[in-house]
């Protein structure tokens, strides 16, 4: 356990006795430092307005009357409906755990240390290849076609295309991003598996999630937030889904949509690349995912191609 005070604290409120053991382990492994642990049934609203903490980690019934009081009165963040914790042995604990790992990231900020996390197993799910994100808003349909074009589809990599457009548009961006190179570009299928040499379009009106064995599932619910897709969202289920074996390239567009989540992906060692404003039809994007300090490389997107066959080349000879 850190000591050092300057530690982000997290507090534990748990009913389950096993259950608030194992998330102090596995808090305390991540680097924060847990200053409290209690029972709900045990504790009353007054003694919990006395934790000096910089979170709150709850499982607990919704009608207890400390959870009403900590969603009104908590002046620091509240962390809500934790999954089940799956056997450490169990092959979704990896992705658990980095799940667990990057909420509080984003609540906390990393902490001192990276923790060694475990290494999920299902990107073996996609042929034991990578899965990058590609982020685009304005312009971006322009750069990342010109980035697919310079870059073979017999590589051992897939990605997920999240781009700000109309829904109208959304059918046609297979098309309009695969002529005249060799990717497979498609929309989302319920049910299908994303492989490698694809591009997987992400939808405009339903939301996009992989299963543990790598599957496409889609919800009939609105992405959150004011974009659509939300690039912030997508990019933490490729995270979720296929870490380690992942990174993140953002290109031309307007907003800050997925600056958050890419200093999440940054956190747990893996790669964030940018558009470089040079060349890109409107760099606010990029440009606020570089200035935040989690890009690690900038180019145009014929030097984003080049480097990727490079990066994907040091993946293959680096010993396990």
């Amino acid at each position: 356990m850190v000591s050092d005070d300057r530690t982000p604290g997290v507090a534990l409120l748990v009913g389950c006795n096993r259950k608030r053991d194992r998330l102090s382990e596995v808090v305390q492994h991540f680097g924060y430092r847990v200053v409290f642990t209690g029972e709900p049934e045990a504790l009353e609203a007054g003694q919990l307005a006395e934790v000096p903490t910089d979170l709150w980690l709850l499982d607990m019934a919704e009608d207890s009357p400390l959870l009403d009081w900590l969603l009104d009165s908590s002046e620091v963040p509240v962390l809500l409906g934790n999954d089940e914790i799956p056997p450490p042995r169990d092959e979704d604990y990896p992705r658990w755990q980095r799940r667990l790992y990057g909420k509080l990231c984003g609540l906390l900020g990393a902490p001192p240390s990276a923790p060694k996390l475990q290494v999920p197993t299902s990107a073996v799910a996609v042929g034991s290849c990578s899965v990058w994100l590609l982020g685009a808003s304005l312009g971006g349909p322009a750069a990342v076609k010109s980035f697919l074009d310079a870059l073979p589809s017999e590589l051992p990599v897939a990605f997920v295309y999240a781009q700000h457009i109309d829904a109208g548009f959304e059918e046609q961006l297979p098309r309009i991003i695969g002529r005249e190179n060799s990717w497979r570009v498609r929309n989302c299928e319920q049910g299908s598996r994303l492989q490698p040499g694809e591009v997987l379009v992400t939808p405009i009106t339903r939301r996009l999630s992989f299963s543990s064995d790598g599957l496409i599932h889609l919800q009939d619910s609105p992405w959150p937030g004011a974009y659509q897709p939300a690039i912030e969202a997508v990019l933490d289920e490729v995270i979720t889904a296929f870490a380690p074996l992942c990174g993140a390239i953002i290109f031309s567009g307007m907003g800050e949509d997925g600056v958050q989540a890419c200093g999440r992906m940054r956190r747990q060692g893996m790669p964030v690349w940018t558009q470089s404003a040079d060349s890109a039809a409107c760099a606010i994007m990029p440009q606020a995912v570089q200035d935040a300090g989690h890009s690690l490389l900038q180019g145009s997107p014929e030097e984003l191609a080049l480097a990727m066959r490079h990066w994907l080349e040091q993946e293959r000879t680096t010993p396990a």
